[in-house]
């Protein structure tokens, strides 16, 4: 059947306090090059993805595969920081920015007849050898003729879910 997994979950988070990130790497778990960009990493063995921290105490959780597990990766981050007097503690509100999710339709595509039937699609193949099709919310499918492809920019699991869901509705009823 279908197969669509899950492979970064982007969320962010506010500290509401500034953070000095000047010494991170002279504290475990913590790093940073200030010379390359003016943020800095936590992440530790246990960790799947990793945090980024900015002086405006903005955080991004990055590489995780699950919601729950990029909210776990924010908290406690900002654990870390309170822990090493870097912040003051405060209740965190992870809000998720990006699901990027890979699925295989298990059946090769048309993609010259999909980009002239799909609206909002676009294939340019000197450009990339995929089709970019807009969804009604804020998915984006990339799709390749091997049936493969990518869903992008969803916010919540349920809108991957029904981006999934219109995106094969809109192929059967294209081809």
């Amino acid at each position: 059947m279908n197969n669509i997994s899950i492979q970064n979950i982007i969320a962010t988070c506010d500290l509401r306090q500034p953070i000095t990130i000047d010494h991170f790497n002279e504290y475990e778990y913590f790093s940073s090059d200030l010379k390359l960009y003016n943020c800095g990493y936590i992440k530790n063995k246990t960790m799947i993805g990793r945090v980024t921290i900015f002086p405006s105490g903005k955080m991004i959780s990055a590489g995780t595969k699950s919601i729950n597990q990029s909210k776990k990766e924010l908290k406690f981050a900002s654990e870390l920081l309170c822990q090493n007097n870097f912040s003051k503690q405060i209740m965190i509100v992870p809000k998720i920015q990006n699901i990027v999710a890979r699925f295989d339709l298990k059946k090769s595509l048309n993609i010259e007849q999909l980009a002239r039937r799909l609206p909002k699609s676009m294939y340019e193949p000197e450009q990339f050898s995929g089709l970019i099709f807009r969804m009604q919310r804020s998915c984006v499918a990339l799709l390749f003729a091997s049936g493969k492809g990518m869903l992008v920019g969803a916010k919540s699991m349920n809108e991957l879910n029904t981006s999934f869901f219109e995106l094969k509705q809109s192929i059967r009823i294209c081809t």
